[in-house]
């Protein structure tokens, strides 16, 4: 075994070390957390003098609701953080970090070692990265660029500088079963291997580690409100779609949370194949809704909404049926772009 092997195993074991300490803090944190907001509910009206015999004793009443009210919010939601934040930090347990690039900044002597994986982590004095989200700006370097000179968007304008290197490593368990210096995307061994891993299954996986420059780009695209993204069967869209709504819940944690995020997906069964990769990331899932659900929810207190499975049996079935001509007729029409165009009209 290499001395450099060796180094990066002693690397992942002692990232391995920080991930089961901040584990052990976090549980003991949620646990409180959990007690916390049990007690709050328990005890709500006991912390509040309720009385309305006069305009003060009202206003008394209704601030100290409020502060109730925003201490129980404050719990809950200090617990929210905390087991996402372990859920996260447990599935770094198999796969710590995936990446690794050497990137020096113009106008900087020495490069940067930055590893790559789904969370960031930092050190135990909260002062250095031993992995960078995949998400960071700087991370993008890994998915877009081969050796040479690189660049990278940040709020505060363009980083340039040279990538020197670039690495892929595949970590099971704690354990660094391979690592490349390669100047591909990814490795043909580590592709085959960690998708081998992912196909053993009836679920998608959010395999980050195989990001295409491609896929990058239509997963960090912000310049427009719109993207319509264009592919064959099997070239990675909806692998993108998911990475990209894990983005934005990353890019705009302050302001968007994943209950305010809906896909369309075509049918349950595709609903369930993609229901795990969020969580695989940390990430709650979003909304999932077929579109006949959707006009169910919508409609079906003023309207009876036919699903296409009736449809398709009043067409085989019902062909001796008064009115089955026009009805069929109606279908056609429904169906088509002078239809489309009608109901935009009338919106």
């Amino acid at each position: 075994m290499s001395t450099e092997f060796q180094l990066e195993q002693k690397r992942v074991n002692d990232v391995m070390e920080t991930i089961t300490e901040e584990i052990r803090k976090l549980e003991n944190e949620t646990s409180r957390r959990k007690d916390e907001v049990i007690h709050i509910r328990k005890h709500f009206w006991d912390e509040v003098k309720v009385s309305t015999d006069s305009f003060d004793d009202y206003l008394e009443t209704i601030i100290g609701l409020r502060q109730e009210a925003q201490a129980l919010s404050v719990s809950q939601s200090s617990h929210r953080h905390a087991s996402k934040r372990l859920i996260t930090l447990r599935k770094m347990q198999e796969i710590p970090y995936f990446g690794r690039i050497d990137f020096i900044e113009d106008g900087i002597m020495e490069s940067e070692q930055i590893y790559i994986g789904i969370s960031a982590l930092m050190d135990q004095s909260g002062e250095d990265f031993l992995i960078y989200d995949w998400r960071a700006p700087i991370s993008s370097v890994y998915y877009d660029y081969q050796p040479g000179r690189a660049k990278y968007t940040t709020p505060g304008g363009e980083i340039e500088g040279n990538l020197e290197k670039k690495w892929q490593y595949l970590i099971r368990n704690g354990e660094l079963e391979s690592m490349f210096d390669t100047s591909l995307t990814i490795g043909d061994e580590i592709l085959q291997k960690v998708l081998g891993k992912a196909t053993a299954d009836n679920y998608m996986h959010n395999i980050v580690a195989t990001i295409q420059q491609e896929q990058n780009r239509i997963i960090r695209h912000d310049s427009g409100r719109l993207l319509i993204v264009h592919g064959a069967a099997g070239s990675g869209k909806t692998s993108a779609a998911l990475q990209r709504i894990a983005y934005l819940l990353y890019k705009y944690r302050d302001n968007l949370d994943a209950d305010q995020i809906i896909l369309f997906s075509p049918n349950s069964m595709f609903k369930s194949y993609v229901s795990n990769v969020l969580p695989e990331l940390g990430e709650e899932s979003m909304q999932q809704v077929t579109f006949q659900e959707y006009l169910d929810h919508r409609l079906s207190k003023a309207f009876q909404v036919e699903n296409p499975y009736e449809q398709l049996e009043y067409v085989m079935t019902e062909k001796d049926s008064p009115g089955y001509i026009a009805r069929l007729a109606g279908i056609k029409f429904k169906a088509s772009l002078r239809f489309y165009d009608t109901i935009q009209s009338y919106i």
